[in-house]
């Protein structure tokens, strides 16, 4: 299936922001819409896999998550396991960036996702990864 098949005639890719922080989940969000993605927020892994699960019975796919490691609750790589092992492969899996403070040596590669960004991090940069990940 093409990755382009949540963005119907007047749909905009959708981008599920994971992060426990308001003022982030806020920020990017605002920005997102901007520049005409349609962004969806949850505070933690748990609150996203519910999510997740309320969009794909819409027959609606995130193209991308933005994902905090850190959170209280349901961490960022738990919600990625998760996330992994319940996937219907009849679409394919949305791109992960990951979002992370930068404390331990977290590499793409390791986490088996698209991009690593470290805090603090200018949205433009944010916003131009996204683009990539969504052409």
């Amino acid at each position: 299936m093409d990755d382009d098949c949540d963005r119907g005639e007047g749909h905009h890719p959708i981008v599920l922001v994971v992060d426990d922080n308001p003022a982030i989940r806020d920020m990017v969000a605002w920005a997102l819409e901007l520049d005409g993605y349609e962004p969806a927020e949850a505070a933690e892994g748990q609150e996203a896999l519910a999510w997740v699960d309320n969009a794909v019975r819409e027959g609606r796919y995130p193209s991308v998550i933005l994902l905090d490691l850190a959170m209280p609750g349901m961490d960022g790589e738990t919600f990625l396991q998760r996330l992994r092992s319940q996937w219907e492969s009849t679409y394919p899996f949305p791109r992960i960036v990951v979002i992370t403070a930068g404390t331990g040596l977290t590499t793409a590669a390791a986490l088996d996702v698209q991009q690593v960004i470290v805090k603090p991090f200018h949205v433009r940069d944010l916003l131009d990864i996204i683009r990539r990940l969504t052409v």
